[in-house]
C-alpha cells in the first residue's frame, strides 16, 4: 500500500463560480468563512494568488516559510503543499484560479499563457508599490464584477480577460526573465515535460525515457527546460522526486524505506544516496530535522 499524506486536500469548490473558475476573497473573508481548515498543511489542486496589504506574518509553501508583508504577492501553484499562519491583523487579497480559468487563454494570437509563464515564477515576491496598486485595484475591481456574475458569457469573459491583464502585470515583474525568453514551443515541451512527471513518479524515468514519451530527443527537451526554467532536464526530474520524498517524509508516517519503494527506487540505499545528493542530508535526518 502506497504512503498516504496527511495533508487536507484543497479544490475549487464555489457551485455559483464553478463555470467561472475565478475567485477574489479579502483574507477578513477567509478568515470568517474558512477559520476552521487553516491549521493544518493543505494542497490545492488550483492556482492560488495571495496579495499582502496590511499586517505581517508567513506562509510555508513547500517546507519554505515566505514573510508576508505590505506589497508582498504569493503564488501556490497546483500540487503544492501550503501552511497558513493566519492572524486577525493580515489584510489582503486571495485569488483563486481553477486551471479551466486559464485554459482559454491558450486560444488567443497572443498565447498569453505562454507570456505569463507561471512555471518560471518564483513562490513569493515584491514588485514596486506602483505595480503592486495597479494590481490589487484589478482585484478589487474583479471581486465587484464577480459579486454580481450572473453566469453569462459577457460576464465570464470580462472577469477573465482581467484576470489576464492583472497577471500580466505581474509578470514583468516577478520573471527573473523578461515575459517571451522562452518561445511558445519551448514552453509547451517543459509543460509536456511536467505532466510526464507527475504521471511518473512512481517510476525512476531517465531524461532520455521522457524524450521518448513526449516524442521529442534529450537535446530538444533539454534546451526546452534550459529555456523556460534556466535547469537541465534532469535536474527538473531530480528535484520534482525530491520534494515529493520530502512530502511524504514530513507528512506521512511510512518508513524510508517505503517512501523510496513508492518512489521507483529498489534499493533503499539507493534512495538514501539520491536524497543525500538533493537534500544535503540523509531522509531521516531530514524527517527529525522538519
Amino acid at each position: 500500500m502506497d504512503a498516504e499524506l496527511n495533508v487536507q486536500d484543497i479544490r475549487f469548490h464555489n457551485p455559483r463560480l464553478a463555470r467561472l473558475g475565478v475567485e477574489v476573497l479579502t483574507l477578513a473573508e477567509l478568515r470568517r468563512n474558512a477559520a476552521g481548515a487553516l491549521a493544518g498543511p493543505q494542497r490545492v489542486d488550483f492556482h492560488l494568488l495571495l496579495l499582502i496589504e496590511g499586517g505581517r506574518s508567513q506562509h510555508m509553501v513547500d517546507f519554505v516559510d515566505h514573510v508576508l508583508q505590505p506589497g508582498r504577492v504569493v503564488l501556490i501553484r497546483p500540487g503544492q503543499i501550503q501552511r497558513w499562519h493566519m492572524h486577525a491583523g493580515l489584510d489582503g487579497l486571495l485569488v483563486l484560479i481553477a486551471n479551466d480559468a486559464l485554459a482559454p487563454l491558450l486560444t488567443r494570437s497572443e498565447n498569453a499563457l505562454a507570456l505569463l509563464q507561471l512555471e518560471a515564477w518564483p513562490p513569493a515576491c515584491t514588485p514596486s508599490d506602483g505595480l503592486f496598486a495597479a494590481v490589487c485595484g484589478d482585484f478589487h475591481r474583479m471581486r465587484e464584477e464577480i459579486a454580481g456574475f450572473a453566469g453569462d458569457a459577457v460576464g465570464s469573459a470580462i472577469i477573465r480577460l482581467s484576470l489576464r491583464t492583472a497577471l500580466l502585470r505581474l509578470s514583468r515583474e516577478a520573471l527573473t526573465e523578461p515575459a517571451g525568453t522562452a518561445g511558445s514551443r519551448e514552453t509547451m515541451l517543459y509543460r509536456l515535460l511536467v505532466r510526464e512527471i507527475e504521471a511518473n513518479l512512481d517510476a525512476r524515468l531517465s531524461v532520455l525515457d521522457y524524450a521518448r514519451r513526449i516524442g521529442y530527443s534529450e537535446r530538444t527537451l533539454a534546451r526546452a527546460c534550459i529555456a523556460t526554467v534556466g535547469l537541465t532536464a534532469k535536474v527538473v526530474i531530480d528535484q520534482r522526486v525530491a520534494l515529493e520524498a520530502k512530502r511524504l517524509l514530513h507528512h506521512s508516517p511510512a518508513s524510508v524505506a517505503r517512501i523510496g519503494h513508492q518512489l521507483g527506487f529498489t534499493e533503499p540505499t539507493n534512495f538514501v544516496k539520491f536524497f543525500r545528493r538533493l537534500v544535503g542530508m540523509t531522509p531521516q535526518a531530514f524527517r527529525e530535522h522538519v
